[in-house]
């Protein structure tokens, strides 16, 4: 994720949703138990949230100028978007929709998000 601080945003996108998808359709069942097992409460994952949005804020802080003083806020909105875009492609998705075709609507929904 910040191995290319020059990459467009695309570049940077689509790869973590890829990624994201990847990891969950090898075990779906293994993905939902620790989704429902891990604690997703603040303050019993302080030090992992610091961690992930960190890698997310680095990861976007080449493109500063695209999001001036609130890049706290879309750096949040960012990883919780690859997240939850990235479970439902894999873990969620309609039924005739393809996984080519999720992943390509999560990044577009992600894109839009970021251009806004």
């Amino acid at each position: 994720m910040t191995e290319c601080p020059n990459s467009s945003l695309e570049h940077l996108v689509e790869p973590l949703v890829e990624g994201m998808v990847e990891v969950h359709t090898v075990d779906p069942e293994l993905s939902e138990l620790l989704g429902s097992e891990v604690p997703h409460r603040a303050d019993g994952t302080v030090d992992f949230s610091i961690r992930f949005h960190e890698a997310f804020r680095t990861a976007l802080a080449p493109h500063r100028a695209s999001f001036g003083t609130k890049i706290d806020l879309d750096t949040r909105a960012f990883a919780n978007m690859v997240d939850a875009l990235g479970h439902a492609a894999a873990l969620r998705r309609p039924r005739g929709l393809s996984p080519a075709r999720a992943k390509a609507e999560s990044c577009k929904a992600i894109l839009a998000y970021l251009a806004s």
